[in-house]
């Protein structure tokens, strides 16, 4: 057959596109309970503040909002945790791995801001109560 009866072959401008992912894991709300908690932490340091500036005892309220804060990061992170290994051996067919991700920073931050509010709240809580430790 000569060369010039052959229909030329064009190859696509682009790739085709890559297909929707079809859904998300099912943990993404794992994000919102690291949410709740990293507010109830930044709540409890207003009060905290205000507390302190305004010379009015708060810092029972700062620790009630700490607490559970710190207790909804960790259940935050965990589900986070999940969440982006079921994603990563799902092989692509499941979505949402960069909210995975936020979730799971969002839990770390919970977290450790919710158990320096406690400790400082517990610390503060026992000198005013027992005084000054013997030297």
């Amino acid at each position: 057959m000569p060369p010039h009866q052959i229909a030329p072959y064009y190859q696509p401008a682009y790739p085709a596109p890559r297909p929707p992912q079809a859904r998300t894991d099912g943990r993404q709300a794992s994000l919102l309970t690291a949410s709740i908690g990293l507010i109830l932490d930044l709540t409890a340091v207003l009060l905290g503040a205000t507390g302190y500036l305004l010379l009015v005892d708060s810092l029972l309220i700062g620790l009630l909002l700490a607490f559970p804060a710190m207790v909804l990061g960790a259940v935050g992170y965990f589900l986070a945790r999940s969440s982006k290994g079921r994603i990563a051996e799902s092989g692509g067919t499941i979505g949402g791995l960069g909210t995975a991700t936020t979730g799971l920073v969002l839990g770390i931050a919970a977290t450790a801001l919710g158990a320096v509010i406690t400790l400082f709240a517990v610390v503060i809580y026992l000198l005013a109560a027992f005084g000054q430790p013997p030297v």
